[in-house]
């Protein structure tokens, strides 16, 4: 799938469009100009729900109906178990209009996320 950015990923600001591939049930790369993230659906590992901020959603130019799906960024490492997911920053998808945000989470009202978390401890 084709994005075009909303909201960059910061220290990747020149970067406007990527491509997101699905891997497998978990798993997904976002591609862009020389770079490739790994990506991870929160929801299939731990409870994983937030508040999408109101600018973020302009951003996105999110609507009712719209098919909105978040991912967290990974740190991969040997053994996968030691590899680390940011739930505090995630990557936001508006599926519908082929838009991604970087959303960046307040983490007073969101202790229970953090920056690097193990993935071992949900596996």
């Amino acid at each position: 799938m084709q994005l075009r950015v909303a909201v960059p990923i910061p220290g990747f600001e020149k970067i406007m469009k990527y491509e997101l591939t699905q891997l497998d049930d978990f798993f997904y790369t976002l591609s862009g100009e020389n770079i490739s993230f790994t990506l991870i659906d929160p929801a299939k590992i731990r409870e994983y729900r937030f508040d999408l901020p109101e600018g973020y959603a302009k951003k996105l130019e999110v609507e009712e109906g719209d098919r909105i799906r978040s991912f967290a960024m990974m740190v991969l490492q040997e053994p996968i178990e030691q590899s680390m997911v940011n739930f505090l920053a995630p990557v936001v998808i508006n599926e519908t209009k082929g838009l991604v945000a970087q959303v960046v989470l307040d983490e007073q009202k969101y202790p229970h996320f953090s920056l690097a978390e193990p993935i071992g401890n949900y596996l």
